[in-house]
């Protein structure tokens, strides 16, 4: 008898380790079932962040100059523009604003099934020549970031390029009297290099002299555009991605609600969630890269 009980607990056993490995080998074929099925949705361009209900990915494109001549890194044709814009439409991406995205991520607005942000940094005159028209031309809005004192220099220019000069105030107010544009703080006068990069910190300086510096600046820029059109920014660019551990907390006591950086990647934005807002992704648009070849490359497909 005991030896039948032991001959029964012994298969007893080895079944149930044969039972537990069988178990524990298809746990490991289904985790990697889904992961190669996650990389090739990945591949094909498509993300398995949702983008629906209460939740979008939002990939933003950050263009700078738009001229005929110099394209490179930071300079893209009209051609290339326009190419770009068509591309977005027929693929079923809608533009939108960051305060778009600030409402939706309030729970004050909702977003399009696959939105857009594209922006323009440093406030080009170009940006009004032609990044404009051809935005009203494909029914597309655009977000351009505004360096204060570059708008200060062109007052009173007489001669002007799509070439080389900025917008003006009176840009400034055309532009956004005609509902296809929003504005956001590129800083006053710290889009340079020396004696701050951006607005990083400077070695040695306390946070109280930090803090102040950048307050001056930010508001000094944003009281110009409010002068020149009535509006208020509450969205910020950082010039050349830079800056510090403490900044955003300052932007933050100021008001301001989104802040853009260098950073390459595609946000994700749910709603009634801040999360995110306060570093925004965006991938720049070398002009010389093909319009297909560069969305492919950031799968927005």
């Amino acid at each position: 008898m005991r030896a039948d009980s032991q001959a029964r607990n012994f298969v007893y056993g080895a079944e149930n380790r044969i039972s537990n490995r069988v178990k524990n080998y298809t746990n490991r074929m289904r985790k990697i079932f889904c992961a190669v099925v996650a990389a090739f949705l990945c591949c094909c361009g498509f993300s398995y962040a949702p983008s629906g209900g209460n939740a979008r990915n939002v990939p933003v494109i950050m263009y700078h100059s738009v001229c005929k001549t110099n394209v490179g890194e930071f300079v893209i044709s009209p051609d290339s523009l326009r190419a770009d814009f068509e591309y977005l439409k027929k693929n079923g991406y809608t533009s939108v604003w960051v305060r778009d995205i600030i409402a939706f991520c309030e729970g004050k607005g909702d977003l399009p099934p696959k939105p857009v942000v594209l922006s323009f940094d440093d406030g080009f005159y170009n940006n009004a020549f032609y990044a404009e028209k051809i935005a009203a031309e494909c029914g597309m809005k655009i977000t351009m970031s505004i360096v204060g004192s570059y708008v200060q220099s062109e007052e009173g220019q007489k001669k002007r390029s799509p070439v080389y000069s900025y917008l003006n105030a009176a840009d400034l107010a055309r532009l956004y009297g005609g509902g296809r544009v929003e504005f956001c703080n590129h800083t006053y006068d710290m889009h340079k290099s020396s004696p701050r990069k951006g607005l990083r910190r400077k070695r040695g300086e306390t946070y109280s002299d930090y803090e102040r510096a950048i307050k001056s600046d930010s508001e000094k820029c944003r009281a110009l555009v409010q002068s020149a059109c009535g509006y208020r920014m509450n969205v910020f660019a950082y010039p050349f991605g830079c800056y510090s551990k403490e900044t955003q907390k300052i932007l933050s006591d100021m008001g301001y609600k989104a802040i853009l950086t260098c950073k390459g990647g595609i946000n994700v934005f749910k709603k009634g969630s801040s999360d995110g807002l306060y570093d925004i992704m965006r991938y720049n648009r070398h002009g010389k890269a093909d319009t297909k070849e560069f969305f492919k490359k950031i799968k927005v497909l």
